[in-house]
């Protein structure tokens, strides 16, 4: 479906509706960037990976169509951990780098921070030395990138798949299977849902 503000069309949207509003999993591309997670009554509600405002990528939650929480943004200098509160850039969080491998920033038994195997590259807020809340995988031996929602090593919530083909999955799961609603756009720009 076409997105406007007033007459100009500046995107579209693609994912489940109801009453004609994003409702469940979902993705808007336009001018403003490309997003895709779960949207409530049209607005971005909860986990979302996106491209905006010159990013490679990033991702972080959203309340009500505001950002809101820790964003992740990687951008042509490199991460940036940003706060955001009812949508405004309150503060930066950035991680210390340990200098030891693999655990290369802040930290990853209990608390946030990244883990680096050969070209691979995982973010989280681990407990106990596992994946936890929002997670970001970098994957360059798969070539994709995931952001997914973890809760204790499991993959529990929202699944969203950059492959570096161009094409985008996204889906939700539950104790590590899917379960309810998929979307992917495939690199010819067509999607498919389930």
């Amino acid at each position: 479906a076409t997105l406007s503000e007033g007459n100009k069309e500046i995107g579209y949207q693609v994912g489940f509706h109801e009453n004609q509003l994003l409702q469940g999993i979902g993705n808007q591309t336009g001018e403003f960037g490309k997003y895709w997670g779960m949207f409530k009554n049209g607005k971005k509600e909860g986990f979302f990976s996106y491209e905006s405002e010159g990013n490679m990528y990033a991702f972080g939650g959203f309340v009500d169509g505001k950002r809101e929480g820790l964003h992740v943004i990687r951008n042509k200098a490199g991460y940036e951990f940003r706060d955001y509160q009812n949508g405004r850039h309150i503060s930066n969080s950035p991680l210390v780098t340990t200098g030891v491998s693999p655990c290369v920033m802040g930290h990853c038994e209990n608390g946030k921070g990244v883990k680096v195997y050969d070209n691979d590259a995982v973010y989280s807020n681990w407990k106990n030395g596992q994946k936890n809340g929002m997670t970001m995988e970098f994957l360059m031996s798969e070539k994709k990138i995931i952001f997914s929602e973890f809760v204790e090593g499991i993959v529990d919530g929202l699944q969203m798949i950059w492959h570096f083909d161009g094409s985008k999955e996204i889906m939700q799961m539950q104790n590590g299977a899917i379960s309810g609603q998929y979307l992917k756009r495939n690199q010819n720009n067509t999607h498919e849902a389930a």
